[in-house]
């Protein structure tokens, strides 16, 4: 049993059942228009080595868009103990998402209050006061990344906060998006597979207190 396998089965979930992505309806809408990318579920040596040096409290709350099955929520709120919050659009993803999170309260009890499932579009997802991490594993195109920023933005001069991003294998395009926002780069943490591919990498950004 590999690392990966051994994780799942510690956290009592399926998160990396790739052919419920490449079967369902709505990814094959999403691809057709191009502007939303498939869920990959992010390696868990990969989480490993991004949560060693980003750490959240309890009282913090992370916002995975695009959460897929919900590798990212499962493995933060286990080890932190934080609030979460999964943004998934496509309908049949969401459903595994809902048959995970009720495997997962089974095994790790008292934490129910600490999810939030959202089956929603990113554009749609109205930032709350306490969002104060935001993960994205390349989700979607330059345009909607862009307006999803501009929402951040426009919390944070509504409920002033310190908001880090996480963009996981940022990509150029996404990093050219980013240069004309008012985020800070924080950081560059490079993933266990960088070796064999350069855009196996994570960009911190930080904005506020």
């Amino acid at each position: 049993m590999d690392r990966e396998e051994m994780f799942e089965k510690f956290l009592g979930v399926n998160t990396a059942d790739e052919e419920v992505v490449f079967s369902s309806k709505e990814f094959s809408k999403r691809n057709e228009k191009g502007c939303y990318y498939p869920y990959e579920a992010s390696e868990y040596e990969g989480l490993i080595k991004i949560f060693d040096q980003i750490t959240l409290t309890p009282q913090d709350t992370l916002v995975d868009i695009g959460c897929g099955m919900g590798r990212v929520l499962f493995y933060c709120n286990q080890r932190f103990l934080c609030n979460v919050t999964g943004v998934e659009y496509d309908k049949e993803i969401y459903e595994r998402l809902q048959d995970n999170v009720a495997y997962y309260h089974v095994k790790f009890k008292n934490q129910e209050k600490k999810f939030c499932l959202l089956n929603m579009k990113a554009e749609d997802y109205v930032i709350e006061r306490g969002d104060n991490f935001f993960y994205l594993f390349n989700p979607f195109s330059k345009d909607i990344l862009e307006d999803f920023m501009n929402k951040i933005v426009e919390s944070i001069h509504k409920f002033p906060r310190k908001v880090t991003v996480i963009l996981y294998y940022c990509t150029y395009s996404m990093m050219e998006t980013m240069r004309n926002m008012p985020f800070k780069l924080a950081g560059i943490i490079k993933l266990p597979a960088y070796r064999f591919d350069p855009d196996e990498k994570v960009y911190i950004y930080e904005l506020g207190e």
